[in-house]
């Protein structure tokens, strides 16, 4: 069993990455992103908070992400290990994590960093909208430049202190996220010793 935490900004490749994870592992993906995009779809009280901050390029408050992933983990139970994508974003919501999986005798063995230069990131944003539109299928309000630059810059701010957090804990991963996906992969599989 592997417990993970994949960390980055959007367009990284988390997403990508935890697909193969799951098919590949057997992990339970639990994506902040997909949370947080059916609570605002199904216009809950959390997920119209989230709306906001969403369409604004901030981030989530920290007590609207953390209830929905300890829903999430409280209902789902991993029994080989689960994969958070997104999340955690700042240091109390690492506080908040630690206590929760502690309380689930759930604890991280890894918190993956997708290292990314933000020219890349706006490249796959655009590609990926743009695979959206060529298949009939709704864009996110998040991909466009101006709101990713936002996001990227609140993620870094937010973020900047995750690193020192995770390696006192000796849980911190880097990965070039600029690399091919089957690169990343190998890197991410060689990090959990397969």
């Amino acid at each position: 069993m592997v417990n993970l935490v994949l960390i980055g900004p959007p367009g990284a490749g988390k997403g990508t990455q935890a697909e193969r994870l799951v098919r590949d592992y057997g992990l339970i993906h639990i994506s902040t992103g997909d949370l947080l995009r059916e609570a605002i779809k199904a216009e809950t009280p959390l997920g119209r908070e989230a709306k906001a901050a969403v369409d604004n390029g901030t981030l989530v408050p920290d007590q609207v992400v953390v209830g929905l992933v300890e829903q999430r983990l409280s209902d789902r139970k991993p029994e080989h290990g689960f994969i958070l994508d997104g999340f955690p974003r700042t240091v109390a919501q690492a506080e908040a994590l630690e206590r929760l999986l502690y309380s689930l005798n759930k604890p991280l063995d890894h918190v993956i960093i997708f290292d990314i230069a933000i020219d890349l990131l706006e490249e796959r944003i655009v590609k990926r909208a743009e695979q959206s539109r060529a298949v009939g299928a709704p864009t996110r309000s998040d991909d466009n430049a101006e709101v990713l630059k936002k996001r990227v810059e609140e993620f870094a701010r937010a973020t900047a202190a995750l690193s020192p957090f995770y390696e006192h804990r000796r849980l911190l991963r880097r990965v070039d996220a600029a690399a091919g996906i089957d690169d990343v992969a190998a890197k991410i599989g060689s990090l959990l010793g397969r």
